[in-house]
């Protein structure tokens, strides 16, 4: 899913008000993932959306130099340096198009936007959430069961994505239907048409028995895989959350290799009625009443809430299952009436049957920095990794921008407000100046820097940030344990990307 796309899906969750992320086991790791696998671009990117309906959002995204899936690096190494795997020169391109029942507001990224209509750039990029108490969830008064004639009528919400790409056949689908105030149904397709194999004439074949037809030839000269990945080229997967508050849970589906699984949270507390919903009370009563009744205490002072979950999944078509199961600590934050202290994440999960163990730990060191780190260990191989990374948010500062226009005007100098076009006109008339128009708030976020690093993977770096009306991320993913094995005949960065967003 692009980053529209997945940007547009949490807005629909939180217009909808549902949990997003904070009390489902699928996310269970979200905080720290998203400070230590954040995702580099690779190749060049261009991507354009548009608004034009609140409830409809089409997209283009054109990509070139791409590096090959599956390709290596040659051993033995040459001599030259090489940078990388080799990067195709092909054009490709992906359009997608959303549409949801729910209005969606914030979708533009031009700087003269304002109001509901302007994106927070916190929103947009992955960077470190502030979670809050989950409660149960309800539907929007708009989607409330109505009373016409004596009959019921009921209008859930819904959302339909696709994107299909090119020049690859690859269409991807997603459909979400709200059932109940506590369940939400998910239907997501993946589909790639086989690659037909190519005809074979009859006086070409050796066999003496084949049919006369070209079809039936090619047919059984190229044999069809049974199993593995080429047999399931498309896959469609079916999902059913639950969520109440105290627990929540998902039953999934997959029809490709008939794998069933089933997902499970429970919030601990003192009393059974976590996230119970009030007519009475407003979700801000809600979410209060829980942080007096929940509240629980680490030796090191931290006052959050526990959670334990789980998973199991099973394939007899495969014969294959897991498990896996993980418990982790929240701080309350003060948006949700907690105490003033740091945001915390602590989590530990374990697969028992991989022998894989796994702890987290994210925090938000100060307004506009958070860090995290990860300790992956397995107990049967004895491997283990140590991932660290952290970001910061560069915001605007209104002091230097104030002395700039001053010592504009004392030069007598046009300032940034009042400069002229490439073609020499000035900014007199009203659309002009609309266009030129800055809505950024004093202490508006323009850019974010992730780092990092892992003492088994790689090094990464990421910078996001707006430029103008766009959106740009560019990074680089290197290997230094790659360059020093190979003294120094290989280049140790793997990849470079660069990503450019437009949403109108």
């Amino acid at each position: 899913m692009s980053q529209q796309a997945a940007y547009l899906l949490r807005e629909f969750l939180l217009a909808t008000q549902w949990n997003t992320w904070d009390n489902h086991y699928g996310s269970f790791t979200h905080p720290s993932r998203q400070l230590l696998d954040f995702a580099i671009p690779p190749g060049l990117h261009f991507t354009a959306g548009s608004h034009p309906t609140p409830s409809f959002s089409p997209g283009l995204t054109l990509s070139s130099l791409v590096p090959e899936s599956g390709a290596h690096v040659p051993y033995p190494p040459s001599t030259a340096p090489v940078l990388g795997p080799p990067a195709t020169p092909l054009l490709a391109g992906q359009l997608s198009y959303l549409f949801s029942s729910a209005p969606i507001a914030a979708t533009s990224s031009k700087r003269a936007a304002e109001g509901l209509e302007r994106i927070r750039f916190k929103d947009v990029v992955q960077s470190f959430p502030l979670g809050s108490v989950p409660v149960a969830p309800e539907l929007r008064e708009d989607a409330l069961p109505t009373w016409k004639g004596g009959l019921r009528i009921d209008t859930a919400d819904y959302l339909l994505y696709g994107r299909l790409y090119a020049p690859s056949p690859r269409l991807d689908a997603l459909y979400v239907q709200r059932l109940t105030p506590t369940l939400q149904g998910l239907v997501s397709l993946v589909t790639v048409p086989s690659p037909a194999p190519p005809p074979t004439l009859t006086w070409e074949s050796t066999d003496p028995t084949t049919g006369l037809s070209a079809s039936s030839t090619a047919t059984a000269a190229a044999p069809v895989a049974t199993s593995g990945p080429l047999s399931r080229l498309s896959e469609l997967e079916l999902k059913l959350q639950q969520d109440t508050g105290r627990w929540s849970a998902e039953y999934s589906y997959a029809v490709g290799d008939g794998m069933w699984g089933v997902k499970g949270l429970w919030n601990f507390g003192r009393r059974a009625g976590f996230g119970d919903p009030n007519p009475a009370a407003t979700a801000t009563e809600q979410r209060e009443r829980v942080v007096d009744e929940e509240e629980d205490e680490m030796p090191n002072g931290l006052k959050g809430r526990w959670s334990a979950g789980g998973e199991i999944y099973f394939s007899a078509q495969e014969r294959s299952a897991g498990v896996s199961t993980g418990v982790r600590f929240v701080t309350i934050p003060e948006s949700a009436g907690g105490p003033q202290q740091v945001p915390t994440y602590i989590t530990a999960t374990l697969n028992p049957i991989m022998g894989q163990l796994s702890t987290a730990y994210a925090v938000q060191v100060g307004r506009d920095a958070s860090l995290a780190s990860r300790f992956d260990f397995n107990m049967y191989s004895y491997d283990a990794d140590l991932t660290v990374g952290g970001e910061w948010f560069h915001r605007r500062n209104p002091a230097k921008d104030k002395a700039r226009l001053t010592e504009a005007d004392e030069e007598g100098r046009p300032s940034a407000a009042t400069s002229f076009d490439a073609f020499g006109r000035g900014a007199d008339d009203e659309d002009m100046k609309r266009r030129r128009r800055n809505n950024d708030a004093e202490d508006e976020v323009l850019s974010v820097l992730k780092v990092r690093a892992s003492t088994n993977t790689d090094v990464a770096l990421l910078w996001e940030g707006r430029l103008g009306d766009f959106l740009v991320s560019a990074g680089l993913v290197a290997d230094l344990r790659r360059a020093t094995q190979s003294r120094g005949r290989i280049s140790p960065i793997r990849s470079v990307g660069l990503s450019v967003s437009y949403w109108a």
